[in-house]
């Protein structure tokens, strides 16, 4: 009993350390995985990443259920999906989905 309650004590404690907050902000200059600098503003309460050409790559952005949520779009494949937003210090934490399949990308901030 006593090693239960002391897994979900740390659950709980982990939880609490990775929560995301309404208040994050991820406005600034970003570079991803690529190499391309996208710039993130922020426009009602919503946030949105557009990359060195003006193109939306990141849009919709929103703070929805505890999480931020919102698109992510590849211009080159012409792809795009939904996805989770993690700011974690100076990095920002992508997971996008399409389908059945998901993608974890990181970008940091300049």
């Amino acid at each position: 009993m006593k090693k239960v309650l002391c897994c979900l004590v740390a659950m709980f404690i982990t939880a609490i350390g990775f929560a995301q907050s309404a208040n994050d902000n991820f406005a600034g200059k970003w570079k991803t995985d690529e190499g391309a600098i996208i710039t993130i503003s922020n426009s009602n309460v919503k946030f949105l990443g557009v990359d060195p050409k003006g193109r939306p790559t990141l849009y919709n952005v929103r703070f929805e259920k505890n999480e931020w949520k919102g698109t992510v779009e590849n211009h080159e494949t012409s792809q795009k999906g939904n996805c989770e937003i993690y700011l974690q210090g100076n990095k920002l934490k992508i997971v996008a989905h399409k389908g059945i399949f998901s993608k974890t990308m990181y970008w940091v901030k300049q």
